[in-house]
């Protein structure tokens, strides 16, 4: 019990920390977006909770605000959203969901709050807690992050009022520099060798064939992760 207690607590701590930090400015500008757009708190607060990924969250604020059907609504979301079902299948598999004993609707919840910094403090921590413990981490992890970017939400949301636009943008930055930083300090060489060879080849792509570069850099990077996961225990085992 006493070992559960400080993996909530760590978890907690984390998330208050530098995740915390990068999430909230992401969802700070959110909230500035939302705020621009025009519609109420509760529905921007609504769609952060229901939603749970930035892009899913955007687009469906800028369709609901063109008064787009609901039929293209939903849909759009949902395959915007798809992408992060293999995301979800990894981080249920690194807590070892079916080995807890907790209803099926607490699964579904923990399933739909695992987010790609959620996913990305699970492979960090793996290694350094007991597979018991990882889901209690994790719980302490997503209720400090939902706190605390429900809070920055509302903040940006308020602040779109009372600055310029060029100011409350800022933030947003933050997000991705966070991403790319974690990854970078991940333990396993192939996080880091996506992220380094797709920082690479987005910038060479980008003169010739624009936003695209950013796909293709993402797929290739990823790539070539996938083969360096491959290729390390055969170099390691004729050493």
């Amino acid at each position: 019990m006493k070992k559960q207690s400080s993996a909530f607590k760590k978890g907690v701590l984390t998330g208050f920390g530098f995740p915390g930090i990068g999430m909230s400015a992401a969802m700070f500008g959110f909230g500035v977006f939302a705020g621009e757009a025009g519609i109420d708190i509760y529905l921007c607060i609504g769609s952060l909770l229901i939603l749970w990924s930035m892009p899913g969250m955007v687009i469906f604020v800028s369709l609901y605000t063109i008064g787009a059907p609901v039929f293209l609504l939903f849909t759009t979301v949902l395959l915007a959203n798809m992408r992060q079902f293999f995301l979800v299948l990894s981080g249920m598999t690194i807590i070892n969901i079916h080995a807890h004993k907790i209803s099926f609707l607490s699964k579904l919840l923990w399933a739909h709050l695992i987010s790609p910094t959620g996913w990305a403090e699970l492979t960090k921590v793996k290694n350094e807690l007991e597979e018991k413990e990882l889901l209690t981490f994790f719980q302490g992890l997503t209720i400090a992050l939902v706190t605390i970017t429900s809070l920055t939400t509302i903040i940006g949301f308020k602040l779109y009022y009372f600055l310029p636009s060029y100011m409350v943008s800022i933030p947003v930055f933050i997000m991705p520099l966070y991403l790319t930083i974690l990854m970078l300090r991940a333990v396993e060489i192939y996080y880091r060798v996506a992220v380094f060879s797709g920082g690479i080849i987005c910038p060479i792509l980008f003169p010739y064939i624009g936003d695209w570069s950013l796909i293709l850099a993402g797929l290739f990077g990823g790539t070539i992760g996938v083969i360096t996961s491959y290729l390390l225990p055969k170099w390691s085992s004729n050493v």
